[in-house]
């Protein structure tokens, strides 16, 4: 009875099908990336046979881990450790792919044997000329590459010295080069990102790890089962995961949750029968439920389908072979867990209302458009029409409007954080032109050495320059403490006023601004541990940029020592004498400095490849939004149109022609979706609104109500209506007059 009752609109079902399998197809395809990038990360750090892995402390991944390379002889002094190596992850650039995973071990070492040369030499057997490198078999697939070719990482060409295999899609995707190549690409000379070690006795761990406590007191030791856990990259990307998959979900509730109910009221009159022949409530509430909890289940099985394919295509695509999509049972249980969630919630207040009905009254229903409220609308019969049924009218615009507001917000505040990251770096540096390194896939991997900056001292109409970096530090009470690191004497920290105590005079002083201190309780005089490093707040400074004031400053030596980049700087600002010659030097300073890439500052947020990406990535999560909301949007006029398939056949019997029927029809889908920018947009602000009320963070995620973003929301909302209301216009200008007066 349940398939027969869902069988009688098979429009309406399939397209509720559609809705709730791209959301569970996303929880597949992130929950696989965010477990096949765990599944990788234990293969790297343990597949190797070590027992313990050594990383920095507090560094939020293995690739922005650094430890001096010098203390590997006295590990291996240790009288319990019996092996020990060294090896360097990082993430560089390639042709068609903008992030692409190196790794880098001692060829002689003991990690060396996880990665099985299935074509050509190892790296200790090389002979050839030129820089050798290892490269994935799935790389080496998505490439097109072969024993012998050539491969530029970032701007350093290597020969390919033969295709390794360990059976991990994670390491697979990328390449192996010797730990010395590795310092040089990665820019970390005498530095390694983990260490691996090898026990004679395994049971004597936790000697060991406090032995290394007193030689690398700046680092972490973890048994290398544990070591995964370590590595924040993963709970952020299962974060994010849940997170967009959450929006999907949510929208495609809403359309569960309408088809639901329309269902429930073209049905009145049946369900109206039942209960006179003596169904119960608890039958009829049954009866609902079940067809909800049938149409979410056929919906996670479609989705398991299209998951499934979209991890399978992401393996073949270079730029994201390297995150490693992993299908397992468990995942895809918990996708269909989800989709009966999903049934069961959007069909709770329709089996509900279901079972409520009167017989009495269920019998007497005569269906249509509600005429009675509809009279006592005022305003157009656009408006009137969409209020004939206000409850599929409202839930169609919750879910378009929830997923506009993805949309708005998601653009919103990538279009803000380049303003704010604009306004910070600029106003911070004083500068006029900002440097960073060229072809870094990422500003946190951006390495400028310190010899540029002395040449740029001296370069033709620059007045100051001053080296800069900054980065992210772990506080309990601020959830993004941003620490910003310059040079005391330099130009550039003159931009923070300090109003409470003194300017920074060395290492181990920290200046913080207004709201950090007031938030981390913290005044002039006392100390502030960061990780291993602890700082004394030498003074409380005001900027007015509600980033900073929100942020720390502390010497660049200090920032060097934190994050790994001794004698190195992550970005330069260039003071010059003549602003209007700002332009000329830019050029000048690329062309004499390839290594680097220079932008006037008013342009830098712009040119940055990490926004760049981000900036796709949100386009892709909108997309998904759209995709959903477009579903629900044509879903909701199908009904409609069959709703009122007998006032159409009387329109075109009175004369109407069918241009006039399909104009109706799209008419009111797009006043429909232009409702639903208007509460996306009101949902927008108020979300801009909470964010701004949480310390730490408020600066960083406004959301930026641009011009071009208000057009660009209206585009889509136009977009919307048009393709959710073109095959149901097509549709009801195509009734015959006939057929749609006799249809009941």
């Amino acid at each position: 009875m349940i398939l027969r009752n869902l069988a009688r609109r098979k429009t309406r079902s399939l397209l509720t099908i559609l809705g709730i399998a791209i959301g569970v197809a996303t929880i597949v395809i992130l929950g696989a990336m965010a477990d096949g990038l765990a599944e990788g990360y234990a293969a790297t750090l343990g597949g190797s046979g070590a027992d313990l892995i050594v990383t920095q402390k507090g560094s939020f991944d293995i690739t922005l881990s650094a430890l001096p390379q010098s203390a590997v002889e006295q590990i291996q002094a240790m009288p319990e450790v019996r092996a020990v190596t060294g090896m360097l992850a990082g993430i560089v650039t390639t042709e068609g792919a903008p992030y692409f995973v190196v790794f880098g071990h001692e060829t002689q070492g003991f990690s060396m044997a996880r990665f099985k040369v299935v074509e050509g030499q190892s790296l200790a057997e090389w002979r050839g000329h030129g820089r050798p490198l290892l490269l994935g078999k799935l790389a080496s697939q998505n490439f097109k590459l072969k024993v012998g070719d050539t491969i530029r990482l970032t701007d350093s060409a290597f020969r390919v010295a033969g295709i390794f295999e360990t059976g991990s899609v994670y390491e697979e995707a990328a390449a192996v080069i010797s730990l010395a190549d590795a310092q040089a690409l990665l820019q970390k000379p005498r530095q390694v990102g983990a260490f691996q070690i090898k026990l004679k006795d395994p049971g004597q761990m936790d000697r060991v790890k406090q032995r290394l406590q007193r030689v690398l007191p700046n680092a972490d030791a973890v048994a290398s089962t544990q070591a995964t856990e370590s590595q924040q990259q993963i709970a952020y990307m299962r974060g994010f995961a849940w997170g967009l998959a959450l929006l999907a979900i949510v929208i495609g509730g809403f359309g569960m949750m309408n088809t639901v109910m329309m269902s429930v009221f073209e049905r009145t009159r049946e369900i109206g029968t039942l209960r006179a022949l003596g169904w119960s409530r608890r039958r009829v509430m049954g009866l609902i439920l079940g067809e909800s909890l049938v149409l979410g289940e056929l919906g996670g099985l479609a989705g398991c389908a299209l998951g499934a394919l979209g991890v399978v295509g992401m393996a073949s695509q270079p730029a994201l072979a390297w995150l490693g999509g992993r299908l397992s049972l468990g995942l895809i249980l918990q996708a269909m867990a989800v989709a009966l969630v999903l049934g069961a919630v959007g069909g709770a207040y329709p089996a509900w209302w279901a079972a409520r009905l009167l017989p009495i009254e269920a019998l007497r229903y005569e269906g249509g458009a509600g005429t009675g409220t509809t009279r006592r609308l005022p305003g157009s019969p656009t408006l009137r029409a969409l209020w004939r049924r206000k409850t599929r009218t409202l839930l169609t615009l919750a879910g378009v409007g929830i997923g506009l507001m993805a949309v708005i917000a998601l653009s919103g505040m990538a279009e803000g954080f380049v303003r704010q990251l604009t306004t910070l770096i600029g106003a911070s540096t004083q500068a006029d032109i900002i440097l960073r390194q060229k072809n870094a896939s990422d500003l946190s991997y951006s390495a400028i050495d310190e010899r540029i900056g002395k040449r740029l001292a001296n370069f033709p109409g620059v007045r100051h320059i001053s080296g800069m970096i900054f980065g992210v530090a772990q506080t309990e009470k601020l959830p993004l403490f941003i620490l910003q690191a310059y040079n005391p004497a330099e130009y550039a920290i003159r931009h923070f006023k300090v109003v409470e105590g003194r300017p920074l005079t060395g290492t181990r002083q920290i200046l913080l601004g207004r709201q950090a201190a007031e938030a981390l309780g913290l005044r002039v005089g006392e100390t502030m541990r960061l990780g291993e490093f602890s700082f004394r707040v030498v003074g409380i400074y005001e900027t007015g940029i509600l980033w900073e004031d929100q942020s720390g400053v502390i010497s660049l030596r200090d920032g060097q020592a934190m994050w790994g980049k001794p004698h190195q700087v992550s970005l330069y600002g260039v003071k010059v004498s003549d602003p209007n010659q700002a332009e000329a030097i830019r050029a000048q300073i690329e062309a004499t400095f390839p290594e680097v890439a220079a932008a006037l500052t008013a342009e830098f947020g712009e040119t940055l490849p990490d926004l760049q990406n981000a900036q796709v990535l949100f386009a892709a999560i909108s997309l998904l939004a759209i995709l959903v909301g477009g579903i629900g949007m044509m879903n909701t006029m199908v009904m409609s149109v069959f709703e009122r398939t007998r006032e159409i056949g009387t329109l075109r019997a009175l004369g109407w022609r069918r241009r006039k029927i399909l104009g109706l029809v799209l008419k009111e889908s797009l006043v429909l979706s232009l409702l639903g920018v208007a509460m996306g947009a009101a949902l927008a602000l108020g979300l801009n609104g909470l964010l701004k009320g949480i310390p730490g963070l408020g600066g960083w995620l406004e959301i930026v109500f641009s011009p071009q973003l208000i057009g660009q929301t209206l585009f889509i909302g136009v977009l919307l209506g048009t393709v959710g209301g073109l095959y149901p216009a097509w549709r009801a200008s195509n009734l015959s007059p006939a057929e749609a007066l006799r249809y009941e």
